[in-house]
């Protein structure tokens, strides 16, 4: 088993996806994440496929120096922008494929993955492998994006990328959605052995106030961002002007109000 293998960031990537998609993106979800099983003072979390790193920053502000916050991910430039951002010594960052993480067993009390499980070729295989660092009776929680007609952020991409480069370029965002079933995603925690597993469809609504920049500076901190990045203005202006108008109703000219569904799916190890 392999990791990430369709959400690998290159050049200056990771560092506009903090910007742009962490504060729009990330961080509301991860406070919903987090509102699910709140880290105490003292506890042990692990952050899985964590990029830069934001679900163990605000687990590491809420468990305090008696608790122990790990962030593992596999591509070394989230993870380089994750050491950057934090600047927090307490937070160990580990480079590592969600197959074995080098970790010993049993040492966490909760373990979060944000966006990341849609993504690991074998998925029951990651799950068990979190489950070997969880305490006995620990928690895994998974928040995993529904299907592109319920999320207009990607589908917008997509159509658009299938129209400007082709339908191959626009298969790193499809698979943002590729795992909308939050009913298969509990079959797969009750496959790797978790048990009391709970699904629930989340609508979270998303804001930015300057919508061209959010789309543009998205899509540079994507895969797809080593094909654009040298186009030239007038083509790259096309591409961002057809995503704007993916949008439809929530880009309203200058802002983006639009809907983010996701599965959350949790499970506890016996």
């Amino acid at each position: 088993m392999s990791g990430n293998t369709e959400w690998q960031l290159s050049g200056n990537a990771a560092e506009l996806y903090e910007q742009f998609l962490v504060p729009t993106i990330f961080v509301p979800w991860a406070q919903h994440l987090l509102s699910k099983s709140p880290p105490q003072t003292g506890q042990n979390i692990l952050d899985v496929a964590c990029g830069t790193g934001i679900v163990a920053r605000m687990a590491k502000a809420r468990v305090g120096s008696t608790g122990r916050v790990v962030g593992a991910d596999l591509n070394a430039g989230m993870l380089q922008v994750a050491k950057a951002v934090a600047n927090d010594s307490l937070i160990e960052w580990i480079e590592s494929d969600v197959a074995d993480i080098p970790l010993e067993n049993e040492c966490f009390n909760t373990a979060y993955c944000q966006q990341g499980l849609q993504f690991f070729p074998d998925k029951v295989g990651a799950l068990k492998e979190i489950a070997r660092l969880l305490h006995p009776n620990g928690l895994c929680f998974a928040v995993v994006a529904q299907s592109l007609d319920q999320n207009p952020l990607m589908r917008s991409q997509v159509d658009a990328l299938t129209k400007h480069v082709g339908a191959d370029a626009a298969n790193g965002i499809r698979s943002v959605c590729g795992l909308a079933d939050g009913d298969e995603i509990a079959g797969l925690f009750e496959q790797a052995g978790y048990v009391d597993v709970n699904f629930d469809k989340v609508d979270l609504t998303l804001t930015h106030s300057e919508g061209r920049a959010f789309v543009q500076n998205g899509i540079l901190s994507t895969p797809v961002a080593g094909i654009i990045s040298d186009w030239s203005e007038t083509a790259r202006n096309a591409l961002i002007d057809d995503i704007l108008t993916g949008f439809g109703e929530f880009y309203n000219g200058t802002s983006l109000t639009f809907p983010h569904v996701s599965s959350v799916v949790s499970g506890r190890k016996p």
